[in-house]
């Protein structure tokens, strides 16, 4: 099968974990780079592959625990009631993790699951003022703190089984809770951050854990990955500016449409807005990576960015899209963020004769071959490409219509002296 190789390495996982239900992995394991800490939580880990590591991460177990008793003083439940509802579904949660962690017993494995659990779905509602927030709560009252473990909950070593999160969320409803699914919650939080691109996914869609939610919600109907090669022999595409010298025009796709929908209609290139932050950036980078690590996943994440590095090649490329709203740059200079993207793809991997973009490829390229349709591109390109350009080319055609004009009179009055 044809990859197409992004200047990357990533490791499989084991062989004997090639079949297993393990979806939960450790980046340092599986990423062969030297950006693995830009993976790591910076203040609160949840679940156990960073579980008490490091003074960093100590702080907030405090805050954790606080949460956890006062939720259970709010909906009057125990801790005990809802450890045993997930007694019995201990091996199969150790099972989504790639380290079976046989060093944590059994209590103290359950008790973090819980607790941690219970801090994402109280942190959700705090965000979202389904519960109001306790006065001078520091989680809530420092802007910086609140992005930062948002931030870090979309990690994807960072993640427990949605299962228990969705357990976990029905056995702690308070009695004044609206009547919203996990689901719906963790959209409209995440929609603040993302323009409103989250749509609800299917029902029946397999979900693993949060950050794959959040991934798939962003996965618009219409846009499926062929589950065969139709055209073999896609080919990448040029940057921005040789596309425009071709003929194809590149355009914002307005509405609050997932960034990876971009369509290519009657040569016009089509992309929702994507906007670019310290939250998103790492966002992205995690849905790759996930892709990259997870057995029968589907690469959209990858392919898109791909495709968006394709087309960026230098600074002007990018220049022009952040011109067009294209995309929104929250970070200081736009250089730093051809390089921000390109870091994105770091050990990815993708088959672009099966991916979901493989027919505009395919399109794109045929576009720009058309002899007639560069011909004329580039002409209008390089002489109306700009204000002053084009009042050049005019005036040199003036200049030139009126020179023809004189030489013929001139000819024209010889002719008759003659005569």
């Amino acid at each position: 099968m044809a990859q197409h190789e992004i200047e990357l390495c990533v490791r499989p996982p084991p062989p004997s974990q090639t079949e297993s239900p393990s979806f939960i992995f450790n980046v340092s394991n599986v990423l062969e780079n030297d950006n693995r800490m830009s993976y790591k939580p910076q203040l609160v880990s949840i679940g156990p592959y960073n579980h008490g590591h490091g003074d960093h991460l100590k702080m907030m177990e405090n805050h954790k625990q606080r949460y956890f008793v006062n939720l259970l003083h709010r909906v009057r439940a125990t801790e005990a009631n809802i450890l045993t509802q997930i007694h019995v579904m201990e091996k199969g949660i150790r099972d989504c993790y790639w380290s079976p962690f046989t060093h944590i017993n059994r209590n103290d494995f359950l008790k973090m699951l819980v607790v941690d659990g219970c801090f994402v779905i109280e942190f959700f509602r705090f965000y979202l003022g389904v519960v109001p927030i306790n006065a001078g709560d520091p989680l809530f009252d420092i802007l910086s703190i609140n992005n930062l473990i948002l931030r870090d909950l979309m990690l994807a070593e960072n993640q427990l089984p949605f299962t228990i999160l969705e357990l976990l969320y029905d056995k702690t409803r308070g009695p004044n809770d609206p009547p919203k699914s996990l689901k719906m919650v963790i959209v409209e939080v995440l929609n603040r951050r993302l323009n409103g691109s989250l749509n609800f996914i299917r029902s029946n869609q397999s979900v693993k854990h949060l950050l794959d939610f959040v991934r798939l919600s962003l996965i618009p109907l219409g846009y499926p990955e062929p589950t065969q090669v139709i055209n073999s022999g896609v080919r990448t595409i040029p940057g921005i500016r040789d596309l425009r010298r071709a003929g194809i025009r590149i355009c914002l796709k307005y509405g609050n449409e997932s960034p990876v929908a971009v369509k290519f209609e009657r040569g016009k290139l089509l992309f929702p807005q994507l906007t670019l932050t310290d939250f998103t950036f790492p966002l992205f980078r995690n849905f790759v990576c996930l892709e990259q690590s997870s057995v029968g996943c589907s690469k959209h994440m990858t392919t898109y960015f791909f495709f968006l590095s394709s087309l960026i090649r230098t600074q002007e490329d990018m220049d022009y899209l952040c011109k067009k709203s294209i995309i929104v740059n929250a970070y200081d200079t736009n250089s730093a963020v051809v390089s921000l993207l390109h870091q994105i793809l770091a050990g990815a991997t993708f088959d672009i004769n099966r991916c979901y973009l493989s027919e505009i490829f395919n399109a794109v390229n045929h576009h720009r071959e058309r002899w007639w349709h560069t011909q004329f591109a580039t002409f209008k390109y390089t002489y109306f490409h700009t204000p002053w350009t084009f009042i050049s080319t005019v005036a040199a055609f003036i200049i030139l219509t009126f020179t023809i004009i004189s030489t013929v009179f001139t000819v024209l009055s010889y002719l008759n002296r003659d005569r």
